[in-house]
């Protein structure tokens, strides 16, 4: 019998490693052998260390989950830019890198769609600092949520997502500051592995903006956008994903 292929995947901000269930149904290819990386205070993972960066914390968990040889790495939502950022620090431990709707907010700065995105998250940042975080909640989820109405969201998934909403914030240093510095000249470009922009159809505009941005300076990228999706598209549309991004995973 074949070894199962490695294959890790980070999940978004206020989800789980559960999120990848739909489209590891949905996959149709060599059998997979999934590494679902968790982030810190989200599903079984430990506990966010308050005292240092969450994304720093992030990294390092996910780091000790993957081999040390390299394999296909896919991030979803934040999980994709600290895909990203470990493909730049540690390129010996990817061998493809997937990103779907890399929320790199600091890749957009300077353009329309980024003063949107401020805009129409404004609400929830106000929220968040009056300590609202049920109806902040609640905002979150109209922009980067499944598209399901708040009231149809189980009262588990609402108390989950509003009990982490302040890890949101803390990826903040990383989403919109680039703390680590990895869209300095030269390190984006120095990736060689393939990589896979996915985004939603109907996601935020600011996406486009940010894909572009960055694919622009990569020597091997593709963009596969699923019409009549939004953010959460490997949840709501597993098939288009899976079949956007089957023939650019790499295995050594």
């Amino acid at each position: 019998m074949a070894a199962k292929a490695p294959i890790a995947l980070i999940h978004s901000a206020l989800g789980r490693a559960g999120n990848w269930r739909p489209f590891l149904n949905a996959w149709k290819g060599p059998s997979l052998s999934p590494l679902l990386i968790e982030l810190p205070g989200h599903g079984l993972a430990e506990d966010w260390d308050q005292t240092r960066d969450f994304s720093d914390q992030a990294l390092e968990l996910a780091l000790e989950e993957m081999p040390k040889d390299p394999v296909p790495l896919v991030g979803h939502s934040f999980g994709a830019v600290l895909a990203l950022r470990l493909a730049v620090e540690r390129p010996a431990r990817v061998s493809s890198l997937v990103l779907i709707e890399p929320v790199f907010f600091a890749a957009a700065k300077g353009e329309y769609g980024y003063e949107k995105y401020l805009r129409d998250m404004a609400p929830f940042d106000r929220k968040m600092q009056n300590s609202q975080f049920a109806t902040a909640a609640k905002d979150f989820h109209a922009l980067w949520g499944t598209g399901q109405p708040w009231a149809e969201v189980s009262g588990e998934q609402k108390s989950y997502m509003t009990d982490r909403l302040k890890m949101v914030e803390a990826q903040y240093p990383l989403l919109k500051e680039d703390r680590p510095g990895i869209l300095k000249p030269g390190r984006i470009e120095a990736l060689e592995v393939p990589v896979t922009f996915v985004d939603g159809g109907e996601s935020h505009q600011v996406m486009a903006v940010i894909i572009s941005k960055i694919g622009d300076r990569l020597p091997d990228a593709e963009w596969v956008s699923v019409e009549g999706a939004g953010h959460m598209v490997p949840v709501t549309h597993p098939e288009a994903v899976v079949k956007a991004v089957r023939d650019r995973l790499v295995w050594p």
